[in-house]
């Protein structure tokens, strides 16, 4: 019977230690994909403005460049402005936004920057579109300090809170 309850216990304290230290994988992800996105949307300026590409293609080259799930934002767009010819370019920004928001760790602001470059991108001219990366990428780069300063202790926390909580779990059922 001892063995048993040494088994539950080992069995709460891995449960709970393992959600604590994916929730602190997951503040540590959204610092990642920040940057991704960041270098992702530099990759595209430049294949907007100084290679001339053609959206669609640009997009794709995109997608091939950057790290999962950014890539998907970059995929997705490229495809639905491939599959019909009556889609906009912002119709096809926010379809990518939204499979790039179930799949990413990126938080509601992130999101609602990256809409905003939705309504600019294949609409203007190369010179304003390039104003207008730059200065989403300038507050990605903001977004992604704050998001390092929190992610510092947030993985502190939620690595020692889901043992602490497997602690507290058990001790109740003793």
């Amino acid at each position: 019977m001892l063995w048993l309850k040494t088994f539950g216990i080992v069995l709460v304290m891995t449960g709970f230690g393992s959600w604590g230290l994916n929730q602190a994988r997951r503040v540590r992800s959204r610092v990642d994909q920040l940057i991704s996105l960041r270098l992702a949307l530099n990759f595209l300026l430049k294949e907007i403005t100084y290679i001339h590409t053609p959206l669609p293609q640009a997009l794709k080259r995109t997608a091939q460049f950057s790290a999962y799930p950014v890539s998907i934002l970059f995929k997705e767009a490229a495809g639905w402005l491939e599959e019909k010819q009556g889609n906009t370019a912002s119709e096809a920004w926010q379809n990518g936004m939204q499979k790039l928001s179930f799949y990413s760790e990126l938080s509601k602001a992130d999101l609602e920057l990256l809409s905003t470059l939705g309504h600019q991108i294949g609409m203007s001219d190369a010179k304003e579109q390039e104003r207008v990366f730059l200065l989403v990428q300038e507050e990605l780069k903001i977004f992604e300090e704050e998001a390092v300063k929190a992610s510092e202790s947030g993985q502190k926390l939620w690595s020692y809170t889901g043992f602490v909580l497997g602690a507290v779990v058990v001790l109740l059922l003793i």
